[in-house]
């Protein structure tokens, strides 16, 4: 009686080990179009992927947004000394993702991840103007179809009081991203 006691919690035990690593290894994985023209005129579409596999704590987007409020130049040193919760990628060219803030809303989620190294012109050069250094991309899900969203491949943030990032693109070009949608990676 003792051992199959025994059995049935390693069995138990196990089980709850399988469950709990899937869910830590587990990561939602948004997928959209960009489209825009290029710096020689020419019309560009790329596929985005963003891979998220956690959000930061409220308190650690909070502790971000109050270090460079004062200083929006410091911006890069203080995300690159955060842990990687991700990556954006667009072609050939992936980025980490440094700062993830996911907000449930009515009919899906609204998703701002930043990084603190810029991703470029997607489709064109890979270098980005003095101090339009990091990515920023803002979408938004919806549970009844596909979401849409914005990135700035190249950008500055400021952050507001609110806490929230505001992104300052160079040459003032948004690029926004049609037909996300978003799938659990397994």
């Amino acid at each position: 009686m003792l051992r199959n006691t025994r059995v049935h919690w390693f069995a138990a035990s196990l089980g709850m080990c399988a469950f709990f690593s899937g869910q830590a290894l587990a990561a939602d994985v948004y997928q959209g179009t960009v489209k825009f023209k290029n710096a020689a005129g020419k019309p560009v579409t790329a596929t985005l992927v963003i891979t998220l596999d956690k959000a930061m704590a409220e308190e650690d987007r909070k502790a971000v947004a109050e270090q460079v409020k004062a200083n929006p130049d410091s911006a890069k040193s203080v995300l690159a000394g955060k842990p990687q919760l991700g990556t954006i990628q667009a072609e050939d060219r992936s980025v980490p993702i440094r700062f993830a803030s996911v907000t449930p809303m009515d009919n899906g989620d609204s998703v701002i991840v930043i990084s603190d190294e810029p991703m470029g012109f997607l489709g064109g050069s890979k270098k980005s103007k003095k101090g339009f250094d990091l990515t920023y991309a803002m979408i938004s899900t919806k549970a009844s179809g596909p979401g849409k969203g914005e990135i700035g491949p190249a950008a500055k943030i400021k952050w507001m009081d609110s806490g929230a990032p505001a992104p300052v693109r160079y040459d003032n070009q948004i690029v926004w991203i049609e037909d996300v949608t978003k799938t659990p990676k397994p």
